[in-house]
């Protein structure tokens, strides 16, 4: 997740700050600068790949530094930052959100941390224009995270909770990407000093900025692997639970990526193996021969100089990219990894052209459930390809045990017209009805089954809202019949037991309402 620090320079974050100590002789704008080197110095420690860049704000925001990972870059100019005139938050939002959408579209979760002196600058009628005039929520994910620099009794840090509780919050909602609303926070100092400002730093970063390590396996082969940006929990539209990935991956296989073809992706994640060090303790004969090929040397050939350098330690995380790298030349192979309990993703070598071609493992999480990619089947029911068997020669899609009713073509959306004509056939059975209730529930499962192929679910909830209306707009005389129907099919769309089901086909309400009228 890009993370873009947001630096006050207000004039009044160049006010003294009060110490016991003569000798310190600190302003708001230089503790602030130890907080961002802070800030620096984690990443540095622990996500060294996280994309960040510094803005300044006071009446207009510049850029001081653009998106890097060359922290020094940040160091180096928060040594040379002018000091502007008056806090204006709302016009630094706009300048971010441009930045973000330019650099990094509108998919890509972002961090934003400000970092100010805890005074808006207005008192309640200018909070009240602040609010109104806030660029929130942007049209991307984002958490926004405030640390004013500023004593906790401070009066005006008092005044401005009430602004800083609604950007957090307001912020929060945009983050649905995943099904649960996630938000960043406000981290108030203890004290107004140096070490008070770089404890609350600590805490966002340890809150905000988690490492995420699990193991990953193929057969009996495994290694310990750091995934970034860290996977977030996710549900999925027609799934109630919330899945979390495993401490454990494992590779079930390996597929062409011409069949694999392209599935949603929930998120990417690049895949970076642990540094290895040699381990007297631990035996290595899994590693080679057994026996010693010269006094001093290790069980496998290797010396004891070769393994205390990292990168000649042996590790299945580097076996794993050169493997894919080749397969992916050749054959143009990806390895198919499973979550969680009903959670898969796919391994693929990625080549990054503008760094070097330098080379990485690459996963991409699918949507939860077996039928994230529905060309290929249920995937819970893949198994290892038979060479022996006539039905290796078969290629996917794979072709269903149970026929769907209601065959005929399938939908083509190129343009939208394709798509309102096939929703406006689905409408005109529906006011013909009784007469064409088996025509619309042809039409309905035809466009249910290329909805959910294509992952365009919001189709299928929209269409349920359309026969609703055409429910509630019934003439008086209509048969019962019809409005049963209508409520019915809209209820069998949105019906998060078979949302996703590709295999499922929609029937039409069966009733006896002759005797359902003799009863009444």
């Amino acid at each position: 997740m890009p993370t873009v620090l947001l630096l006050d320079v207000s004039l009044s974050m160049s006010r003294p700050v009060p110490s016991s100590d003569s000798t310190e002789n600190h302003t708001r704008h230089t503790i602030a600068s130890a907080a961002i080197n802070t800030f620096l110095d984690y990443l540095t420690d622990h996500i060294k790949l996280e994309y960040v860049a510094l803005l300044t704000f006071s009446s207009v925001c510049e850029v001081a530094v653009p998106f890097t990972r060359e922290y020094d870059n940040i160091r180096a100019k928060l040594l040379n930052i002018e000091d502007g005139d008056k806090t204006c938050i709302e016009t630094a939002l706009l300048v971010v959100n441009q930045l973000v959408l330019n650099d990094w579209g509108y998919q890509t979760p972002v961090h934003i941390v400000i970092v100010t002196d805890g005074s808006c600058g207005v008192g309640a009628i200018g909070r009240n224009r602040i609010l109104q005039a806030l660029p929130l929520p942007p049209t991307y994910p984002v958490r926004i995270h405030i640390l004013p620099v500023a004593a906790p009794h401070d009066p005006n840090l008092q005044q401005a909770m009430l602004l800083y509780q609604k950007i957090v919050e307001m912020a929060g909602n945009t983050n649905s990407s995943t099904g649960n609303i996630t938000r960043g926070g406000i981290y108030c100092p203890d004290q107004l000093n140096v070490p008070g400002v770089i404890t609350a730093m600590n805490k966002l970063c340890e809150q905000q900025y988690q490492e995420f390590w699990c193991t990953l396996k193929c057969g009996q082969l495994e290694t310990r692997v750091q995934l970034f940006p860290a996977p977030q929990p996710t549900s999925h539209e027609g799934l109630a639970a919330t899945y979390t990935i495993s401490n454990q991956l494992h590779v079930i296989g390996f597929m062409s990526q011409q069949d694999l073809g392209t599935p949603i992706a929930v998120s990417k994640h690049l895949v970076i193996p642990q540094a290895q060090t040699s381990n007297t303790n631990t035996p290595r004969e899994n590693y080679g021969s057994k026996t010693p090929t010269k006094e001093g040397s290790g069980t496998d050939g290797s010396t004891d100089e070769d393994m205390s350098d990292p990168s000649k330690v042996p590790n299945f995380c580097v076996l794993l990219h050169g493997a894919l790298k080749l397969l992916l030349k050749v054959e143009g192979m990806a390895a198919v990894l499973q979550l969680g309990p009903d959670w898969w993703g796919s391994l693929s070598a990625w080549c990054h052209m503008s760094r070097a071609r330098r080379s990485w493992l690459l996963l991409s999480i699918m949507t939860p459930g077996a039928s994230a990619a529905p060309w290929l089947g249920p995937l819970d029911q893949l198994g290892p390809a038979d060479e022996s068997s006539a039905a290796a020669a078969e290629t996917f899609p794979v072709r269903s045990w149970r026929s769907y009713s209601g065959g005929g073509s399938s939908c083509a959306w190129a343009r939208p017209h394709a798509l309102l004509a096939d929703v406006q056939k689905v409408l005109r059975h529906a006011r013909k009805l009784p007469d064409k209730t088996q025509h619309l529930y042809k039409e309905l499962n035809r466009l249910r089954r290329a909805a959910i192929s294509l992952g365009f679910s919001e189709l299928l909830t929209c269409v349920g809202g359309a026969l609703e209306r055409e429910c509630a707009s019934l003439p008086p005389g209509a048969p019962p019949e019809v409005a049963l129907q209508l409520a019915h099919a809209a209820a069998a769309l949105r019906d998060p037991r078979t949302a996703l089901d590709i295999k499922h086909t929609l029937q039409p309400l069966t009733s006896n309402f002759s005797v359902t009228s003799m009863t009444h």
